[in-house]
């Protein structure tokens, strides 16, 4: 299996405005499961409503992939895939703001990110996670993108809005150093001594 590479997936996300349908998916499933479910705050357990959020989102990415011939999705081993121009493959993942998945370390969760490894029958996709990270009180969604991993290491992440792939802000010009020294320079003081000397 191929090393995920940024450039190559953020191409295909844009293709066919994949990016934008795909982050609308989250949001909408977010929306639905929170005003389905008003009491999820009192719950003990958050991985519940984890699954909930899960379940709304692979119905909305399924729906979102309709009409676009390089997107389909993959019902297997109690779970869902979703690839992408037969080349990327990403599931979706609650993630926190390290952009770390609290998986229980399976085989296949280790294997996920282990691209040596085949997963699922396919061979060489770019295997990378779609990824959703909540504010502090698990209220709102603060981040929804793409996040690649080498056997537990984060490699790169692109984040995704309603509008498509989130450009990262330009970085500033570089300033040129300035010379302190052309700025302004002391007159020239006569030395104490020689002062005294002339007079």
């Amino acid at each position: 299996m191929p090393l995920p590479l940024k450039d190559y997936v953020r191409q295909v996300l844009l293709e066919n405005g994949r990016a934008g349908k795909i982050h609308n998916a989250v949001r909408a499933a977010w929306s639905k499961a929170i005003s389905t479910y008003p009491e999820r705050a009192g719950w003990q357990r958050k991985s519940t409503f984890r699954g909930i959020v899960w379940e709304a989102a692979v119905r909305e990415l399924e729906a979102a992939s309709l009409g676009d011939a390089g997107f389909r999705t993959v019902f297997h081993r109690d779970t869902a895939s979703f690839i992408l121009d037969d080349a990327v493959l990403f599931r979706f993942k609650h993630a926190d703001v390290s952009l770390a998945t609290a998986n229980y370390p399976t085989p296949e969760a280790s294997a996920f990110d282990d691209h040596e490894a085949d997963l699922y029958g396919f061979r060489g996709l770019q295997r990378v996670e779609l990824c959703y990270v909540l504010d502090e009180f698990e209220m709102s969604i603060v981040w929804i993108g793409i996040a690649a991993r080498q056997q537990g290491e984060h490699l790169w992440s692109i984040e995704l809005n309603n509008a498509g792939v989130v450009t990262p802000e330009a970085a500033l010009p570089f300033e040129e150093e300035v010379d302190v020294a052309k700025l302004a320079r002391l007159k020239a003081q006569p030395d104490h001594d020689e002062k005294k000397k002339k007079e």
